[in-house]
């Protein structure tokens, strides 16, 4: 009906001649119909085409129209078919007993068929009417969210760039038109705006990889990772951000096979993973990596931390695109909240995947990269 198919109509009435007449009419009227013997019948034809009107007698073996009624109203997917009820019963509290038990309409016998026709047309309109009305509803809610959602993006944005920006622009400034008699003091500025220039460059990083994954254009190269310099130093870097933290990071690793994967995607979204656990780690947290690579490329990485957790009803609604943003003024934390949509999607983009598995305590991210597969790409 919503698609411009005639409406699909359920007849049920255990009189084969009443049943077959209104069967007919329907059907001559240009809607399509679907015939029940009886209550019981009915039941299943309703769950099974989810027809958009219900035509039932009431006087029929259990169970009867009532019971029927009360039957598909338990169900969420038949509850809000609209009913109309037959009947030879034509007195007031009849027809009152019948609206009461949710009926959308009462028809006593006899009948004529062109007033049941105007009763089906008339009742039709209406629930295309209402559902129309709530199509409508839920796409205004829909675009207020999406511009609540938009406006979010890009005052983040504005401060994700101008903070790094500003703090880059006013140490140089300082440090070229001003004659430092102390060197360190010097170098303390040039520290922060390279820190600055690091954090800039890790969000332009961010950009241009969202824009990859949304075209599908990932790069799919598999190429010897170096721990020391793909990996772990520029956690340790990343790790200096949190110096008044006093964090305490271990890493731990298993056994040294060769890691092959995509170079740049690879120490992206593993970093991610890991600023995530400092981000949400208390003072003086413990933050823990493990790698663990197998002989042919692949590996399996685990990061741990003590923080406040991920709870289990969340742990894949933290893995959607600005999660963090969409929280509005409760949002604690700087980022773009994309760190783990980046790592999930790099991950399985080679075959891979990041979950958020169970942990006595804080979260435990684990991400997994298989072993060379015969499709990849290897260089190197």
């Amino acid at each position: 009906m919503d698609d411009g198919k005639a409406a699909v109509v359920l007849v049920i009435d255990d009189e084969a001649s009443i049943r077959l007449g209104i069967v007919v009419a329907i059907r001559r009227h240009g809607l399509q119909v679907i015939e029940a013997v009886d209550g019981r019948d009915g039941l299943q034809k309703a769950k099974q085409y989810l027809p958009d009107l219900i035509i039932s007698d009431v006087m029929m073996p259990p169970p009867d129209g009532f019971e029927l009624k009360h039957l598909l109203d338990a169900d969420p997917a038949t509850a809000s078919i609209p009913f109309i009820f037959l009947t030879a019963r034509s007195g007031k509290e009849d027809r009152i007993a019948g609206i009461r038990d949710g009926a959308d309409d009462y028809i006593a016998k006899p009948f004529g068929m062109e007033e049941l026709l105007a009763r089906v047309d008339a009742l039709l309109r209406r629930v295309q009417t209402e559902r129309q009305h709530g199509r409508d509803q839920m796409a205004e809610i829909a675009r207020q969210d999406m511009d609540k959602l938009r406006a979010e993006i890009l005052q983040n944005f504005h401060h994700e760039l101008r903070t790094p920006l500003m703090n880059i622009v006013t140490p140089l400034e300082l440090a070229v038109n001003n004659k430092f008699d102390d060197p360190v003091l010097q170098s303390n500025f040039l520290r922060t705006a390279l820190s600055n220039v690091d954090r800039l460059e890790s969000l332009v990083s961010d950009i241009i990889i969202l824009s990859n994954i949304d075209q599908g254009n990932l790069n799919s190269i598999r190429q010897p990772i170096d721990l020391n310099v793909h990996l772990l130093n520029p956690i340790y870097k990343r790790l200096e951000r949190y110096k008044a933290k006093e964090l305490n990071f271990t890493h731990q690793i298993i056994d040294e096979g060769e890691i092959k994967a995509a170079r740049r995607e690879f120490t992206q979204s593993v970093l991610h993973i890991v600023d995530n656990a400092f981000k949400f780690s208390p003072q003086n947290g413990h933050v823990n990596l493990t790698i663990d690579a197998s002989t042919n490329g692949g590996v399996k990485i685990t990061v741990s931390d003590d923080g406040p957790g991920i709870p289990l009803e969340l742990r894949e609604k933290v893995f959607e695109k600005f999660y963090q943003i969409s929280q509005g003024d409760t949002r604690q934390h700087d980022g773009l909240g994309v760190g783990l949509t980046i790592a999930r999607a790099i991950f399985r983009h080679s075959g891979g995947d990041v979950t958020i598995t169970d942990s006595p305590k804080g979260c435990l991210v684990l991400a997994e990269l298989p072993d060379i597969r015969p499709e990849d790409i290897v260089y190197g």
